[in-house]
C-alpha cells in the first residue's frame, strides 16, 4: 500500500510542475493541493491497514472499517480548508484529486501487493 501511496506523491509533484509549465503558478499549486488532499488520507488508511491482528480478523476489519471512514472524513475536511483558506483554482484542485486517487485504481491492478513482492 505504501507504495500505490508514493507514486501518487510522485504524480502530484508532477501534476504541479506540468501545471506551473503548461499554466501558471496558480495553476501548478491548485494541482498539487488536489493530489496533497488525495495522498494524505490515503497514506493515513495505509498505516492504519499495515496494523493488523490475525488472532483476531474482526478487529482487524473493523480498523478498516473505521480507517475508511476517517479517511472520507479527513478527505471533506481537507477540501473544506484549501477551499476556504488557499487561493486554488477549484476545477484544477479537483481534477488533480481525481487523477492522483485513479493511482489507487490503477496501483492495484499494476503492482504486485503480496507480502513476497
Amino acid at each position: 500500500m505504501f507504495r500505490i501511496v508514493f507514486l501518487q506523491g510522485v504524480l502530484t509533484v508532477l501534476l504541479g510542475l506540468v501545471g506551473i509549465w503548461l499554466g501558471s503558478v496558480a495553476v501548478g499549486k491548485s494541482a498539487c493541493i488536489g493530489g496533497v488532499i488525495a495522498v494524505l488520507p490515503s497514506y493515513y488508511l495505509a498505516s492504519r491497514m499495515s496494523v493488523s491482528y490475525p488472532e483476531k480478523p474482526v478487529a482487524s476489519l473493523q480498523r478498516i472499517y473505521i480507517g475508511a471512514f476517517v479517511k472520507i472524513l479527513y478527505t471533506i475536511a481537507l477540501f473544506g480548508l484549501a477551499i476556504k483558506y488557499l487561493d486554488v483554482q477549484f476545477v484544477i484542485m479537483i481534477s488533480s484529486y481525481f487523477v492522483v486517487t485513479m493511482m489507487n485504481w490503477f496501483g492495484l491492478r499494476l503492482l504486485d501487493l503480496s507480502e513476497q513482492g
